[in-house]
Protein backbone atom coordinates (compact mmCIF):
# COMPACT_ATOMS: atom_id res chain seq x y z
CA UNK A 1 0.00 0.00 0.00
CA UNK A 2 1.38 3.67 -0.79
CA UNK A 3 1.71 6.14 1.53
CA UNK A 4 -1.14 8.38 2.56
CA UNK A 5 -1.05 11.11 4.66
CA UNK A 6 1.39 12.87 6.35
CA UNK A 7 4.53 12.93 8.99
CA UNK A 8 2.74 14.66 11.94
CA UNK A 9 6.32 15.20 13.57
CA UNK A 10 7.31 17.57 10.38
CA UNK A 11 3.47 18.77 10.28
CA UNK A 12 3.90 20.20 13.78
CA UNK A 13 7.39 21.41 12.60
CA UNK A 14 5.95 23.75 9.86
CA UNK A 15 3.31 24.54 12.04
CA UNK A 16 5.76 25.92 14.79
CA UNK A 17 7.56 27.45 11.85
CA UNK A 18 4.57 29.21 10.01
CA UNK A 19 3.23 30.32 14.10
CA UNK A 20 6.36 31.87 14.30
CA UNK A 21 6.59 33.58 11.31
CA UNK A 22 3.61 35.80 12.78
CA UNK A 23 5.72 36.35 16.28
CA UNK A 24 8.20 37.64 13.97
CA UNK A 25 6.00 40.42 12.43
CA UNK A 26 4.41 41.54 15.46
CA UNK A 27 8.26 41.46 17.20
CA UNK A 28 9.29 43.88 13.65
CA UNK A 29 5.86 46.17 14.53
CA UNK A 30 5.49 46.85 17.40
CA UNK A 31 8.79 48.99 17.80
CA UNK A 32 7.60 51.08 14.66
CA UNK A 33 4.27 51.91 16.00
CA UNK A 34 6.18 53.00 19.25
CA UNK A 35 8.23 54.76 16.28
CA UNK A 36 5.24 56.34 14.48
CA UNK A 37 3.65 57.54 17.57
CA UNK A 38 6.62 59.13 19.22
CA UNK A 39 8.54 60.97 16.01
CA UNK A 40 8.26 64.78 16.59
CA UNK A 41 5.64 66.08 14.27
CA UNK A 42 3.01 68.01 14.82
CA UNK A 43 -0.50 68.85 12.73
CA UNK A 44 -2.63 67.35 10.44
CA UNK A 45 -0.39 65.88 8.40
CA UNK A 46 0.98 63.60 11.68
CA UNK A 47 -2.52 62.90 13.40
CA UNK A 48 -3.82 61.53 9.36
CA UNK A 49 -0.50 59.47 9.14
CA UNK A 50 -0.36 58.35 13.02
CA UNK A 51 -4.38 57.18 12.68
CA UNK A 52 -3.71 55.62 9.41
CA UNK A 53 -1.03 53.70 10.37
CA UNK A 54 -2.22 52.40 13.76
CA UNK A 55 -5.72 51.28 11.51
CA UNK A 56 -3.17 49.44 9.50
CA UNK A 57 -2.13 48.01 11.98
CA UNK A 58 -5.27 47.12 13.77
CA UNK A 59 -6.95 46.54 10.99
CA UNK A 60 -4.82 44.11 7.81
CA UNK A 61 -1.69 43.90 9.97
CA UNK A 62 -3.94 41.88 13.34
CA UNK A 63 -5.82 40.30 10.29
CA UNK A 64 -2.55 38.64 8.89
CA UNK A 65 -1.38 37.77 12.68
CA UNK A 66 -4.15 35.90 13.46
CA UNK A 67 -4.34 34.40 10.25
CA UNK A 68 -0.70 33.05 10.77
CA UNK A 69 -1.97 31.93 14.13
CA UNK A 70 -4.89 30.50 12.99
CA UNK A 71 -3.14 28.40 10.00
CA UNK A 72 -0.20 27.30 12.63
CA UNK A 73 -3.51 25.60 14.87
CA UNK A 74 -4.73 24.19 11.83
CA UNK A 75 -1.54 22.61 11.16
CA UNK A 76 -1.52 20.78 14.31
CA UNK A 77 -4.56 19.54 14.34
CA UNK A 78 -4.00 17.87 10.99
CA UNK A 79 -0.63 16.25 12.45
CA UNK A 80 -3.29 15.45 15.97
CA UNK A 81 -5.39 13.88 13.22
CA UNK A 82 -2.64 11.82 11.44
CA UNK A 83 -1.06 10.75 15.01
CA UNK A 84 -4.91 9.40 15.75
CA UNK A 85 -5.37 7.67 12.41
CA UNK A 86 -1.98 6.13 12.19
CA UNK A 87 -2.33 4.92 15.89
CA UNK A 88 -5.99 3.12 14.66
CA UNK A 89 -4.19 0.97 12.12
Amino acid sequence: MAFKGMNPEEGREVAQAVTQAGEHILEVIDPLTNLVNSVEWVGPDYEGYREDWNAFVNGPVNDLLEAFRAKGEELTTHAEEQDATSNQQ
